[in-house]
């Protein structure tokens, strides 16, 4: 009897819990499949606009090879409106700014690189539009702002590359001896080719020289 009893009371225990418990059990379980589904879906989402994005990129490229301009500009249009988040994008940008310096048009390729730089997530991309970016910047003279876009948080394997365009940029603007700093910081971080090293040495040397004359004219 007592045993029956035991059984009857945790029935009824199980009965309390589940009325005072039970909606907050289901809203999770409902809750739960919702989340799983809704990321499913949104990686579902992704894949799909990425594959529309490529399309669109692949469009786009058949366009470029046509000099069809009225087509690249509607396809890149789409993508910068419609694909912002994917690579896609971001490469149509590039390969707008590589056409844009072909035609002699400094401004739109400024602007097409401008646009990786604030809207691409893809560091290996942003790197590669700043580094363009900030060689239009010198060829136009347009040395502060050169100078300004090289302040990177992360620069990743860039460090190299972003130090010898300092020192090209303070040697332009007459400072020598920080040109020579910059050169020498290039030498000292990883990321330069066997050919891109032989040539900061040289860059390094010749401010050396130009640095020690300096000196010596002073005296």
């Amino acid at each position: 009897m007592a045993d029956h009893l035991t059984e009857e009371q945790q029935v009824e225990s199980i009965k309390k819990w589940w009325k005072e418990n039970g909606m907050a059990v289901i809203a999770g379980l409902v809750i739960g499949s919702l989340a799983l589904f809704g990321w499913r879906g949104w990686v579902e989402y992704k894949d799909t606009k990425a594959s529309e994005a490529f399309v669109l990129y692949s469009d786009f490229q058949k366009s470029l090879a046509a000099n069809d301009v009225d087509s690249m500009t509607k396809l890149k249009s789409q993508l910068f409106t419609d694909y912002t988040a994917t690579p896609y994008a971001s490469l149509v940008a590039l390969a707008a700014a590589k056409k844009a310096v072909e035609d002699n048009d400094m401004k739109s390729a400024k602007d097409s690189l401008q646009w990786v730089l604030d809207n691409t997530r893809q560091n290996q991309i942003q790197h590669t539009a700043r580094v363009r970016l900030i060689a239009l910047m010198v060829n136009d003279v347009e040395y502060d702002a050169a100078l300004a876009l090289l302040t990177v948080k992360n620069t990743g394997g860039y460090t190299a590359v972003y130090e010898e365009l300092r020192g090209d940029i303070l040697l332009a603007k007459g400072d020598v001896a920080a040109a020579r700093a910059a050169y020498d910081k290039a030498l000292q971080s990883d990321g330069l080719s066997p050919e891109g090293r032989d040539a900061v040495n040289v860059k390094y040397a010749d401010t050396q020289s130009a640095v020690i004359e300096k000196s010596e004219t002073v005296k």
